[in-house]
């Protein structure tokens, strides 16, 4: 447990660091870094469950300068952790997180406003010509206060999570079906913010078209990307070819 729980600390410091950007930029969004929290967790299916009911309302997430309406970073691996240590259902883990999330642009803000001492601090060391230093200060003290502020706290969820879950299970039930029923309208509300920026007259057919094919033909979602891949393909021939004469 304490391996677990270490290791999930550190995937939680690096969903925020620098350096995740460095490997793949969807380590900012819960399906990812959810994803390796389930494999350390060792429970990878229902895990990806859980990361992926979490990513739903994050789905259209954007941030604006200096805006941040929720801390998908945090709340992806903690939420999930949380959700795998206590024992909560998917739709349970995903008010669970998207609450995380929010609480956590405290330490999103937080955690910027500690680094802009870096820049300080590497600007006195750029006077005295020492680069090296300059570029410790830019690369390293980032990680250790992530570690403070996202690492820590995931690390005492996983050891806490199962306390967690027995405390959750003593709310009354309208309480429970409450989460149940949040859990089933925030993905709703990830989509809709997403169709928000998507939502372009030549566009919207196919999503429909994507319902229909998952609804009333009952294809799988896998099923309903590979027809999404053939339409994409076809199109693009098709339209090659109209320039090509």
């Amino acid at each position: 447990m304490v391996l677990q729980a270490i290791l999930v600390a550190l995937i939680a410091t690096i969903s925020t660091w620098w350096f995740s950007h460095t490997i793949t930029r969807t380590w900012l969004y819960p399906i990812w870094s959810g994803f390796l929290v389930a494999l350390v967790m060792g429970q990878p299916l229902k895990g990806m469950m859980i990361a992926a009911a979490i990513n739903l309302p994050y789905i259209g997430f954007i941030t604006a300068g200096g805006s941040m309406p929720g801390n998908a970073m945090f709340a992806g691996p903690v939420g999930t952790a949380l959700g795998l240590a206590a024992g909560l259902d998917y739709t349970q883990a995903s008010v669970v997180g998207v609450i995380l999330g929010s609480v956590a642009v405290f330490a999103w803000n937080a955690y910027m406003t500690i680094n802009a001492n870096w820049v300080h601090l590497a600007d006195k060391y750029l006077e005295q010509g020492n680069l090296k230093m300059v570029r410790l200060c830019n690369y390293v003290p980032s990680f250790f206060v992530s570690l403070l502020l996202n690492g820590l706290p995931a690390f005492l969820i996983v050891m806490n999570g199962e306390t967690f879950g027995n405390w959750l299970q003593t709310f009354p039930q309208w309480i429970m079906d409450g989460f149940a029923i949040a859990g089933g309208i925030l993905p709703a509300l990830g989509v809709g913010m997403l169709l928000n920026f998507l939502g372009k007259k030549k566009l919207i057919p196919f999503f429909f078209l994507g319902f229909a094919l998952a609804k009333f033909v009952g294809l799988t979602t896998m099923m309903v990307t590979v027809v999404g891949a053939l339409i994409a393909v076809l199109i693009y021939y098709f339209q090659n070819e109209k320039v090509g004469e």
